[in-house]
């Protein structure tokens, strides 16, 4: 019998079955927990949504390849704190290290696309390719995705300029003049070292508002993809339904017909004994009256 302890394994089981049952296996597993009496567990059945094409197979990958997602989750902790540490050398191998991990999980993401017999668009490449960079900026979309219920394609909430942004690196040194002979005309550095420093706050003051503001319209860009994918898989959810009510009513209706033509012609048949029945009960009726009375 079903418990609210088994949501977990509910989901399990309907984010890595096939999408195109999703649907009605949830409606039929939410319909049994609410015969058990556990409506509770049955609402939150029926709130969990279908996967999009792109977040199934992403699914599929995190569970046929943890390993190599793994290795992905541990280079994106390495590249944030090499970031938080401008450390502009890190950054360079490690933006590296990522687009090559990432590339290598898009082709075991074809691998397993073959696998299940479905076909692996460019659009939902980049939605796969999307939901991985947001594995490497952020450690809840991790999780996210190592878990493997995604509904929807996930996106970074940092963008990919500010991954693969390398740290202000020091400007290079001036080699010092030879000093003149004459101590009374020796420029002093001072001066220069203070100004460059200024420059190099206020450029280090604008690139941080910069990322701050292209942070904040990445969230608000996500939040809206993340509604639009949201609605779009509810209205599929949707519109599976009612697809299956009008064929399940067409069936009916077909039935009802063919019901309807085979009493119709009962009913035919019925008028004519009724007419035959009427004719032999006058015959026998201006039978007995024409017989000579007792």
């Amino acid at each position: 019998m079903l418990n609210a302890m088994d949501l977990d394994s509910i989901a399990a089981e309907l984010y890595s079955g096939p999408r195109e049952e999703f649907t009605g296996r949830r409606n039929e597993l939410a319909a049994r927990a609410r015969k058990a009496g556990d409506r509770d567990l049955a609402a939150r059945i029926k709130e969990l949504r279908k996967p999009t094409s792109s977040a199934w197979l992403a699914n599929r990958l995190a569970a046929a390849h943890p390993d190599e997602l793994g290795e992905l989750t541990e280079l994106g902790e390495s590249l944030r704190q090499a970031h938080r540490e401008l450390a502009s050398d890190d950054i360079r191998e490690l933006s590296h290290r990522r687009r090559e991990q990432i590339n290598q999980l898009l082709g075991l993401a074809r691998e397993v696309a073959r696998a299940e017999g479905v076909s692996m668009s460019e659009t939902i490449t980049r939605e796969i390719e999307s939901t991985l960079e947001a594995a490497v900026a952020g450690e809840e979309a991790a999780e996210q995705l190592a878990a493997g219920r995604l509904s929807a394609a996930l996106t970074p909430d940092m963008t990919d300029m500010w991954l693969m942004a390398a740290s202000p690196s020091a400007a290079p040194a001036r080699q010092a003049k030879p000093e003149k002979p004459k101590a009374e005309k020796k420029k002093k550095p001072e001066p220069v070292r203070d100004e460059l420093a200024a420059k190099r706050a206020e450029a280090e003051r604008r690139r941080r508002e910069e990322r701050r503001q292209a942070e904040e319209r990445a969230k608000r860009t996500a939040a809206d993809r993340d509604a639009a994918a949201q609605e779009l898989s509810e209205l599929e959810s949707e519109a599976e339904d009612l697809g299956k009510r009008v064929e399940n009513l067409e069936t009916e209706l077909a039935k009802l017909k063919q019901k309807h033509r085979e009493v119709r012609k009962a009913v035919a048949a019925a008028e004519k004994t009724l007419e035959k029945a009427k004719g032999a009960a006058g015959a026998a009726e201006r039978a007995l009256s024409s017989l000579p009375g007792q």
